[in-house]
């Protein structure tokens, strides 16, 4: 065999234990590296989220207390348009009193 004696040889598999958990300890690293940079891209669109939601949310209570006010001048209206009425139909009773007389 041509290896026996090498000193080449001998360190190399003297060393591949060491190598092999070298290797490894790379593999967890970019595995741990990888997984960090999720979770910062995570943290990232949580943080996006919540302030698109709180934004929702805040917009919703203006539109709510916007339909409020609106629904109080409709409110309003109607009151007013139902005095109106009963002012036109009263001045169309006088008329017609008015007219019957005259006829």
């Amino acid at each position: 065999m041509a290896n026996f004696g090498n000193p080449a040889y001998t360190a190399a598999v003297g060393n591949a234990g060491g190598m092999m958990i070298l290797a490894a300890a790379g593999v967890g690293l970019a595995d741990a590296i990888g997984d960090g940079i999720a979770a910062a891209r995570q943290a990232r669109y949580e943080g996006r989220y919540n302030d698109a939601l709180s934004t929702a949310i805040g917009h919703a209570g203006d539109m709510e207390a916007l339909a409020r006010t609106a629904m109080e001048m409709l409110a309003e209206l109607e009151g007013e348009n139902n005095r109106l009425r009963a002012a036109c139909r009263q001045r169309q009773d006088v008329i017609d009193i008015l007219k019957a007389r005259g006829a």
